[in-house]
Formats: structure tokens, sequence, C-alpha cells
């Protein structure tokens, strides 16, 4: 393994979901949601082309969302129109890409991720993707502890810290 924990080519995020099921983010979102955000974001910068070599994260517009501070080299951030929910965002986007079998969605939304199933996408509850990088950080640690590696400078443990 060369550093890259690929969960898929392109993950596409319910960020309201993903942040309400970390702990770290929730806390944040409690004093100000719209920070929380902008922090989810920074934190998934970090993150792509290690877990994914595409991240999309998918907001819903309506609870107050702007697109100033969200900017991202790497990650798209979208807001969803004040007609449309994040769920359908997520699901148009999923649905409609070419190559659907390469796309994982990220959502506590059971019935989301039973439509993009349907649509043949493989989905991950946050709390199953919390978990996935969870288990990416340990065996990252374990090989840098084994090859004596100086640990780079964003670590995966930087997106969910333990609780």
């Amino acid at each position: 393994m060369d550093g890259k924990i690929v969960i898929a080519n392109w993950l596409i995020i319910d960020g309201n979901n993903l942040i309400h099921a970390t702990p770290a983010l929730m806390e944040a979102a409690g004093r100000d949601f719209s920070m929380a955000r902008q922090r989810l974001v920074h934190q998934l910068d970090e993150l792509v082309h290690v877990l994914a070599d595409r991240i999309t994260v998918v907001f819903d517009g309506t609870l107050g969302g702007k697109q100033t501070g969200y900017e991202s080299s790497a990650v798209e951030v979208i807001f969803s129109p004040s007609h449309f929910t994040a769920d359908s965002v997520i699901e148009r986007l999923a649905v409609r890409a070419a190559d659907r079998g390469n796309i994982t969605v990220v959502s506590s939304d059971s019935l989301e991720r039973h439509t993009v199933e349907a649509g043949g996408v493989q989905t991950l509850s946050c709390r199953s993707f919390v978990e996935e990088v969870r288990q990416a950080q340990a065996h990252l640690r374990r090989r840098l502890s084994e090859t004596g590696r100086p640990s780079q400078k964003n670590a995966l443990g930087d997106l969910f810290p333990k609780r």
C-alpha cells in the first residue's frame, strides 16, 4: 500500500449527515453550523486522493448555506437549490453518472441510500464511513511505524478525532 486508501473513485457525501455523525463537527455545529460545514470541507480537502480521486459534498441550501467560505482546491461543494433537497441532488448526481460502479454515496438516510443503490451506486452510512476512515488511519499508523517513515502532513485522524 502506498498511503492511498481508496473507498471509491468518486465520493458523494451528504455533508449535513456527516456533520451529525461526527462528534467534533456536531459540537462545532452547535455553535455555528456554517463554520462546521466549512471545517468539514477543509478536512475533506486534505483527504482527496487518499480516500477518493474526487470528493463532492452536498449541503442543503435551505439551511442558510452560502457558497462563500467553502472554497476548496479539490473538494466540489454543492448547495442544493431551494426547490431541491441535498438528497435529491445527490441522487441525480449519482444515477446520472456514466460510471456508477465507481461511485460511493455517503449518507445516513436509508431511503436515499436505497434509491442510489437501485441505480447501481455503492453506499456507506456516515457511521460506516467514519469507521472506514478510522481503520485506514490505524493501518497507516502501523505501516508508518513498521517502515520508520515520518508521518505525513495530513493524517486521516485529523478528519475524525477519537471519541
